[in-house]
């Protein structure tokens, strides 16, 4: 942080206020630096405190309640990010010369500092120390008793004081004086009190502000609202539109579990829905959802809502409430019943009008005769026509609430009744007369037979009829889908036979559906011309789907595949495996990685690397696995190619090694007697070097018939102490850089095979001296508890990097920064196989550039 040396910062921050600024490395919390007027209040001037941790600097009393105030605060302001102004509190402090601890009260605001990645680095510490205040304030408490105790005095000796009035003089003016005192450290107390009180109701109004301005965002919603807290669904917080949806008074909902208020919920699916949303973390919304509310009095109405459930998280990212938002379309949905209800009632009402004239015309003698029914008949006829005008305003209103447009056309004429609506679906002028030739110049050409067979149908059964097609509108050029929904009406003697309906846009939805089937139709093409092997299992693990790949390798069709699968072609020693992590994976959702051997149609069996990823729709709900395997035969091969080039290579290479060895040791022993001492210390090292490579070839050898299943484990009961004994002889006569020394406490007889035991123990040792400096000490242990043996190897040398630890014992992995040290990086992992067939466990805790200790522990008598 470069602005903590720069003249501006220190300019503002050596100030008469005491500062500190600490490191947000809880809980130690570094002391980075501090200004002179911090140093005087805490008596630092003579000690440097900076990179201390604060309770280092400053011994905290855990036992005081100060302490904690103060954790809490610094930890708060460091993982909110948010200033701190903590309540006065006691923390005693060391002295100048650190031989007392000095009372002291202080008065502390904590605020962050963030960095460019919005992350709080530093603490910025304003403290202010308030013991004199305090004192004061104990000292004024102090004058109030003794005025108590004075008074009472004063009450006692009254009868004295009247006989004796030069004495009382001389107390009533002691009197004034203790009383002028009290007065001042009254203002001052009253003073302090007023500033506590000012600093209370600032917090108080801000908290009331932040709740009130909740409340407000609530209540002002234009949907019904409410908060469900915890997974009880506690209800906080309804906003009015809420309450009148529930039929509710704020009182007899708020604090109460949701299904307490409406226990009628429990039979249908909101709960478990609410209880998903806790679960997974996730938005659910859902539209035109029937809804059975029970209300008050008993009532229980069917009601139709749009609603969401969305979560709202913690500072720890756990679901703490749900935020409900409803929105009642009652009125659209049963808008739009009434819609179908009035097209019945139009045309019963329309016939009933036709066949009243028709009675009208056939008695108008009897009319004039019976003038009093023709007045009963107008007055019928006046609240049919009511009726109908309320009809053809709530079809007008369903018509709006649904976005649907409505047309009326008359076959064998060009006239076109249509709505303002619908001229807008098709781009056609609002305020012209339409012809059926506007409307049809607008209809892609291809689908006009659909319209017309569709017409024809209609006119033929009286049958509805729902047909979609795109039209080009005229103007904008713009490709729509219309989707009309009708039916004929017969012809009455006021009116031609005619097609009556409602259109709707369905552009969106045709669009969305076009694109499914188009990412489906190309992730088909695709599977189908690969070579992958592609399957597809629905949320049961049943497949439902295999590509060409998958019929080529078993020779099955797609319907045998799906019906009868392919566990059976798995080769028995891999087929348990693979089902159980297949069910473990399927179990938990996750995703599976596996390699088996499947039986082909060639009667030959392929090697495949398997991988399954499950799928989810976007609510969350599991669909099923798709999977994919990748022919990995050839690699299995040249695998088992290579281990036995290795084997075969490091066989031969043992046969020149064996003769250089005996010839090395036949000059060492030529070299002693004639005491060459420089050819004995240069054969020496020739025999050491000897030594690395038949180490190395044997250990390529071993991998070889590790892999190849030829590693065999022979075992026998055998003195684990004198074996370990004996290694470090061996290796005191090969190197003399390094002390090596052995704590065993008693004889241990291990069943095991020792020369593999050997080799593991030889290993750890060597790389002990390669990676410790000269002159270091080598610790080995060997330790008996629980029937298991444990034996470490500890060294003082470089360390090892925590993101090596564990690749240590992978085939192969060398630790990047030190290639210097000679090896292939086999015999960790030659190890820890031998290590694993004897049923133990072996593995490595390092520090860097303090050392590390490599251990393993196997049964005392492992099967």
């Amino acid at each position: 942080m470069n602005v903590l040396t720069s003249p501006l910062f220190r300019s503002l921050f050596n100030d008469d206020i005491p500062r500190i600024i600490l490191k947000t490395d809880v809980p130690d919390f570094t002391i980075v630096a501090y200004n002179e007027a911090f140093k005087r209040d805490t008596y630092t001037a003579d000690r440097d405190v900076t990179g201390l941790s604060v309770w280092e600097a400053y011994p905290r009393d855990d036992n005081n309640e100060g302490t904690r105030i103060l954790i809490d605060g610094l930890t708060t302001a460091s993982r909110e990010k948010i200033k701190i102004q903590l309540p006065p509190f006691q923390y005693d402090v060391p002295s100048a010369d650190l031989s007392t601890m000095e009372t002291s009260w202080w008065q502390v605001e904590i605020e962050p500092i963030s960095d460019t990645a919005d992350v709080a680095e530093f603490l910025l510490v304003k403290t202010e120390n308030i013991t004199a205040k305090i004192q004061q304030h104990k000292a004024i408490s102090g004058y109030m008793e003794r005025e108590e105790t004075l008074n009472r005095k004063l009450s006692d000796t009254h009868e004295e004081l009247q006989a004796s009035h030069e004495e009382l003089q001389a107390n009533l003016e002691d009197l004034l004086i203790t009383n002028e005192a009290l007065a001042n450290s009254r203002k001052e107390l009253q003073h302090l009190n007023a500033v506590l009180e000012n600093r209370v109701e600032e917090r108080t109004k801000d908290l009331q502000s932040s709740r009130l301005l909740l409340q407000n965002i609530i209540a002002t919603a234009n949907i019904a609202m409410t908060l469900l807290k915890g997974e009880s669904l506690i209800i906080e917080l309804p906003n009015p539109k809420m309450l009148h949806i529930w039929q509710r008074e704020l009182k007899d909902v708020v604090g109460r579990r949701i299904t307490d208020v409406f226990p009628e919920l429990n039979e249908q699916r909101f709960p478990k829905l609410l209880a998903d949303v806790f679960r997974t973390g996730k938005r659910i919304a859902m539209p035109e959802v029937p809804v059975n509310i029970s209300y008050p009095n008993g009532e229980i109405k069917l009601i139709y809502v749009d609603f969401s459930y969305d979560p709202i998280v913690d500072e720890n990212g756990n679901v703490a409430y749900i935020l409900a938002s409803v929105k009642e379309i009652t009125e659209q949905v049963e808008s739009f019943k009434r819609l179908e209800e009035s097209k019945s009632e139009l045309q019963a009402t329309t016939e009933e009008l036709a066949a009243s004239n028709e009675e009208l015309t056939a008695t108008n003698e009897e009319l004039a005769a019976t003038n009093e029914e023709l007045e009963e008949a107008q007055e019928s006829l006046f609240i049919k026509n009511d009726e109908l005008a309320e009809t053809e305003e709530s079809l007008r209103l369903a018509l709006a609430a649904g976005n649907l447009g409505i047309y009326s056309v008359v076959p064998g004429t060009d006239n076109f009744e249509i709505s303002e609506k619908a001229r807008e679906f098709y781009g056609l002028p609002l305020k012209e007369s339409i012809k059926w030739a506007d409307v049809t110049a607008t209809i892609v050409p291809e689908y006009l037979h659909v319209i017309e067979r569709a017409r024809a149908k209609a006119l033929a059964t009286h049958e509805p009829f729902d047909v979609q097609y795109p039209i080009i509108q005229p103007v904008t050029k713009e490709t729509r889908w219309i989707r009309v929904i009708g039916k004929s009406v017969a012809e009455n003697q006021f009116r031609p036979a005619r097609f009556l309906g409602v259109l709707m846009d369905i552009t969106d939805d045709v669009e969305h559906r076009l694109a499914i089937e188009e990412s489906e139709d190309r992730f088909r093409n695709m599977a189908e011309a690969t070579d992958v092997f592609i399957a597809v299992g629905d949320e049961t693990g049943k497949a439902t789907y295999f590509n060409n790949a998958w019929i080529r390798l078993t020779g099955r069709s797609m319907s045998q595949l799906v019906e009868y699968g392919w566990v059976d072609l798995v080769h028995e020693d891999d087929r348990a495996n693979y089902l159980n992590l297949f069910k473990a994976a399927f179990d938990s959702k996750v995703p599976f990685t596996g390699e088996l051997r499947i039986l082909g149609a060639n009667a030959e069996y392929t090697w495949m690397l398997a991988k399954g990823t499950p799928r989810f729709h976007a609510d969350g709900t599991f669909t099923g696995y798709i999977s994919s395997g990748v022919d990995i035969t050839e690699l299995k091969k040249d695998e088992l190619r290579k281990n036995d080039f290795i084997g075969m290579v490091s066989h031969e290479l043992k046969t020149p090694l064996t003769a250089i060895s005996g010839f090395v040791q036949v000059l060492q022993a030529r070299a002693k007697k004639n005491e060459d001492t420089y050819a004995l210390l240069a054969l020496n090292r020739a025999y050491n070097q000897v030594r690395k490579m038949t180490t190395m070839i044997n250990g390529f050898l071993n991998v070889s018939r590790l892999e190849s299943g030829k590693l065999l484990i022979e075992k026998s009961s055998f003195q684990l102490d004198e074996l370990l004994k004996e290694l470090i002889e061996e290796s005191d006569i090969v190197q003399f850089s390094h002390e090596i020394t052995l704590q065993i406490t008693e004889p241990v007889t291990l069943f095991a095979d020792r020369d593999k035991i050997g080799s593991v123990i030889s290993n750890l040792l060597s790389n002990a001296v390669k990676y410790s400096p000269a002159g270091t000490r080598i610790e080995v242990k060997c330790e008996v508890h629980n029937h298991k043996v444990k034996v470490s190897v500890s060294d003082n040398g470089i360390g090892i990097d925590a993101e090596d630890l564990e690749k240590l014992f992978d085939r192969y992995y060398r630790v990047g920064k030190h290639h210097t040290v000679s090896g292939f990086g086999i015999g960790l992992y030659l190890s820890a196989e031998i290590i694993e067939r004897h049923q133990g466990k072996i593995g490595v805790e390092s520090t860097v550039g303090e050392g590390s200790t490599f251990y393993f522990e196997i049964p005392l008598s492992a099967n």
